[in-house]
């Protein structure tokens, strides 16, 4: 309760932890995930699709895959486009401005709200979250995810 003249307040931690995360979902599956301590580039980008992306894909897809991602200049600059031209990737064409339709959007909100539930303290505890919530997204989450586009 407050009285007259007080002001209430509000401690915000001064360094919130902070990671960029690559990590891919389909029906049958999750990529492993991959901590990036700087920021994603495009040079890190092509590495993943190479050193992840494509082998557990063609795992769990023998038959052919498609590949879903928003507009992101990362995904869509030439560099990215020849590479995966390339390597004969089958793109899913992406509606601009609609990262709420992105089937993966759905699993980034529930593998943040784990980590805040468990308030890690350092960086090194939001990385080890990371890497153990992603391995807990049941089939039947994935399967609803990517199967409601």
């Amino acid at each position: 309760m407050w009285t007259r003249g007080e002001r209430p307040t509000l401690n915000i931690p001064r360094h919130t932890h902070k990671a960029h995360i690559w990590g891919g979902i389909s029906a049958r599956g999750t990529t492993p995930v991959k901590i990036f301590k700087h920021n994603f580039n495009l040079e890190h980008y092509c590495n993943v699709l190479s050193e992840v992306l494509f082998e557990i894909a063609d795992t769990l897809y023998p038959d052919g895959w498609k590949l879903q991602e928003d507009n992101s200049s990362i995904h869509t600059s030439k560099i990215s486009c020849a590479f995966k031209e390339t390597h004969h990737v089958r793109r899913i064409d992406w509606p601009p401005n609609s990262p709420d339709l992105n089937p993966i959007e759905n699993s980034w909100g529930v593998l943040k709200h784990r980590i805040i539930v468990n308030a890690p303290k350092t960086i090194e505890e939001v990385e080890s979250m990371i890497y153990s919530q992603w391995e807990t997204f049941e089939p039947d989450f994935l399967s609803k995810s990517t199967g409601s586009m």
